[in-house]
């Protein structure tokens, strides 16, 4: 019985910061004037605050499972959109394959270049520290 309270109150913890991140981030793009959705502001705010605080994880984990075990359903609506704009869509495909690609290209080359300077940056740490 322990055991379920325990996890309840990390599972309350979790949500309680993750629903407060969503809205302060809302809050601030909308009084500050933010050309980000206050959705995204949020998840970087509570980025931030695992950087800074990873013992947060767990919790956050514990309550954002059971929505991302549910995730394809919030696709719904795009899908949705997509059928409602087809033709809009069809006419503007090749516009968008090129937006898609090139878009692909620069996000994975940036993520590319970033991992590869936090491994070197771990490599010459960890042989630091084996020296």
């Amino acid at each position: 019985m322990k055991s379920l309270i325990a996890g309840m109150q990390r599972w309350i913890f979790g949500a309680i910061l993750v629903l407060v991140c969503f809205y302060v981030g809302t809050w601030l793009s909308l009084s500050v004037g933010l050309p980000l959705p206050g959705a995204l502001t949020g998840l970087l705010i509570l980025l931030a605050i695992l950087f800074i605080a990873p013992s947060a994880e767990p919790y956050v984990a514990r309550a954002a499972s059971p929505l991302l075990s549910h995730m394809s359903v919030l696709f719904v609506p795009a899908v949705l959109g997509v059928t409602t704009y087809w033709t809009e869509i069809a006419q503007n495909g090749w516009a968008i394959g090129i937006a898609i690609i090139i878009t692909t290209c620069i996000s994975l080359g940036i993520s590319a270049k970033i991992a590869e300077k936090l491994l070197a940056a771990r490599h010459s740490s960890q042989g630091q520290n084996d020296d």
